[in-house]
């Protein structure tokens, strides 16, 4: 059964509201867990100022203003970990940095995600391996979907998950899909390939039926 996965990113808008009304939208659609971003803007803008593939997707927009746009703060995460516990579904978080894999350590955090541009980061890959929790990595960004390499609660190798960027379904087979679910009327850098809740519960449907 394919793992069906709303990534909230920053299109909460600043709002933890938003956020809270993100995860209980992907529980209602009938996603299985919610993951998160977890990272400082000013660090993350450092460590990828040079990458070449992060730049050309900016598109001329400073990094730094970026990820403020993108931000959720440290502090919500308690409370949204919290949210999602409530709404009976999993929860897990992107990292970009090892100092953001401590943090979360604090929250005991399930399951870790490294984003394909952080995919040959020595640093962040061996703080997140160190915490011995499961790992999804993204592994080769092509337009549209990302190819995830998963691995499952045992520590085990798993068939390759698909982040999508828009409504694009997974093979029958695929482990796990992740969508980037938004708001109607809540407008980020991410809306334009990120679901509705109601496009969102259509895909489920295909992929549960």
């Amino acid at each position: 059964m394919t793992e069906i996965v709303a990534e909230i990113s920053g299109n909460h808008g600043g709002s933890l509201d938003n956020a809270f009304k993100l995860i209980d939208a992907a529980a209602e659609a009938g996603a299985d867990a919610v993951k998160f971003q977890c990272f400082q803007p000013e660090r993350l803008a450092r460590r990828r100022a040079n990458n070449p593939d992060v730049l050309r997707l900016a598109g001329g927009v400073p990094l730094l203003d970026l990820y403020r746009k993108t931000y959720t703060p440290m502090f919500w995460f308690p409370q949204m970990a919290q949210r999602a516990k409530w709404n009976g579904i999993e929860w897990f978080s992107s990292v970009f940095d090892p100092n953001d894999v401590r943090f979360l350590e604090g929250l005991e955090c399930p399951r870790y995600k490294i984003s394909a541009f952080e995919m040959l980061d020595w640093d962040i890959i061996k703080a997140v391996r160190d915490t011995g929790k499961p790992i999804v990595i993204s592994v080769r960004p092509i337009p549209g979907v990302t190819v995830m390499q998963v691995t499952d609660y045992n520590g085990e190798m798993v068939p390759l998950g698909l982040s999508a960027h828009g409504a694009i379904l997974p093979a029958p087979d695929n482990p796990m899909v992740e969508w980037h679910l938004k708001l109607p009327g809540v407008e980020t850098p991410d809306s334009d390939f990120s679901l509705t809740p109601e496009e969102m519960a259509r895909l489920v449907r295909k992929i549960k039926k």
